[in-house]
């Protein structure tokens, strides 16, 4: 079954001052974003990630290993920051996938083009 993807044009957003000049650093990219939960096939369905934390909804999110464990990605469109804790077969190059506690949930979301922020 293929699915369209959903496209999103990102608004222009200035990088944010935290105080007398500094700023977040962060990388855009756009990226393709999936979602997953932990009784799909190749999880084990205890919900453990590839780091040995538990999956977490809203927060849980799975990278491309040349992202490191721990970092923290923004997206935009949701308004939302989550953190890489995991990794996933199909998950390579400019692709995440985040974790939702519901199959038809995540099945719902299908497939999306995002701006992204990967924190530095």
């Amino acid at each position: 079954m293929q699915q369209s993807v959903k496209q999103h044009q990102p608004a222009s957003v200035p990088v944010k001052p935290i105080s007398r000049g500094t700023t977040i650093k962060h990388e855009r990219r756009t990226m393709v974003v999936t979602a997953y939960t932990a009784n799909d096939r190749g999880m084990d369905g205890k919900g453990i990630t590839a780091s040995g934390e538990l999956v977490q909804e809203g927060r849980t999110i799975a990278a491309d290993p040349s992202v490191a464990f721990g970092t923290k990605i923004y997206i935009p469109e949701f308004e939302k920051t989550y953190t890489v804790t995991d990794r996933g077969g199909a998950i390579r190059g400019d692709r995440l996938d985040l974790y939702m506690e519901k199959r038809s949930d995540a099945i719902e979301f299908g497939v999306w083009e995002l701006e992204v922020w990967i924190k530095k």
